[in-house]
């Protein structure tokens, strides 16, 4: 196995970027693009976002009317794993490396000097079974691994000072109804998570840290690989064309049928659907109060607009009713 702590990385420069779309465009395209011969580290932060791992469901990782509330955007990545949420607060480490199947799922060799890092700090992070790093006991960095022909991405986040609130309700929790789900689609695994702020009376400022992490890695020898134009003109179209894209974000959600029981002021309404590349087909709600909300979900598609007409339909019920139908929207998505 290639020992990647015993070299110097070279430290790409993404001019500070903080679109989410952007910065995976900058994954994807070094990952595809850059010189088989090096090892890249490229360090950054995003906007408040989601990011889905490449199999999985928007519908089930998501809790979709708290982000369109809150004006956050969901991406989806290459790479597999789970669901994870973004912003400032949170750093996002990447390495850029040869793959070879005995380089593969072995995360420890990238994140052992990070680990290092903190322990020199008097903080005990430890990398648990899922490569997953955990800061007494809770989680504060999840990992995942993407590979093309002879490269492999590996990259994870490293929560700091993240707005742990969003992060929590941005994501969903386990189903409270009864509920009936068939799909193919990844599903991540909930675990309590913490900010390393959170857990120390040092301060550890985001960007300090980031510097920090790229004089570890940069190694004696640093070295910072500066995109052209045209590279930045190539990844820029990567980012429009495919990052801030519905079909690419959304529609490429597998396939996910729901069944769903949800006590609405003492009555039982069950509803079903199935939403395949984006769009619910067949919608049905077995309630007569509740029957005429089918129309509303039948051949739409999945996104914020169809959030705002909902939005719009609710405001013109009564106020009792308005409050039933915001309980049943809540427990649809």
């Amino acid at each position: 196995m290639q020992d990647f702590n015993k070299q110097d990385w070279v430290v790409l420069n993404n001019r500070n970027n903080l679109d989410p779309a952007v910065n995976l465009a900058i994954e994807e395209y070094a990952v595809r693009h850059l010189a088989g011969d090096r090892s890249y580290f490229l360090v950054y932060r995003n906007r408040p976002s989601v990011i889905v791992g490449k199999h999985q469901s928007v519908l089930l990782e998501v809790n979709l009317p708290y982000c369109w509330e809150n004006k956050i955007p969901i991406f989806r990545r290459i790479s597999g794993g789970g669901a994870v949420y973004h912003d400032p607060g949170n750093l996002n480490l990447s390495f850029i490396t040869q793959y070879t199947l005995k380089n593969f799922n072995q995360y420890r060799t990238f994140l052992q000097p990070v680990v290092e890092y903190f322990n020199t700090h008097g903080l005990r992070i430890e990398i648990d079974e899922r490569n997953n790093l955990r800061l007494n006991s809770k989680k504060i960095s999840g990992n995942a691994q993407f590979t093309s022909r002879d490269r492999m991405l590996s990259h994870g986040t490293l929560l700091i000072s993240s707005n742990l609130q969003h992060l929590k309700r941005a994501l969903k929790k386990p189903e409270a109804e009864r509920c009936v789900v068939q799909t193919r689609a990844t599903a991540s695994i909930k675990s309590a998570v913490t900010n390393i702020a959170e857990e120390t009376v040092l301060n550890f400022d985001v960007e300090f840290v980031a510097r920090q992490l790229k004089q570890i890695f940069g190694g004696p020898h640093f070295e910072i690989y500066d995109f052209s134009e045209n590279e930045w003109a190539e990844i820029k179209r990567l980012a429009r064309q495919k990052y801030m894209t519905w079909q690419w974000n959304i529609a490429e959600s597998p396939p996910v049928s729901i069944e769903k029981t949800v006590n609405v002021d003492g009555r039982q309404v069950f509803f079903k659907y199935r939403v395949e590349n984006g769009i619910f087909r067949s919608v049905e709600i077995v309630n007569a109060d509740w029957r005429f909300l089918a129309q509303e979900f039948e051949a739409q598609r999945l996104d914020e607009q169809l959030w705002i007409r909902l939005k719009k339909l609710l405001g013109a019920l009564p106020e009792e009713k308005r409050a039933e139908m915001k309980y049943l929207l809540e427990r649809w998505f």
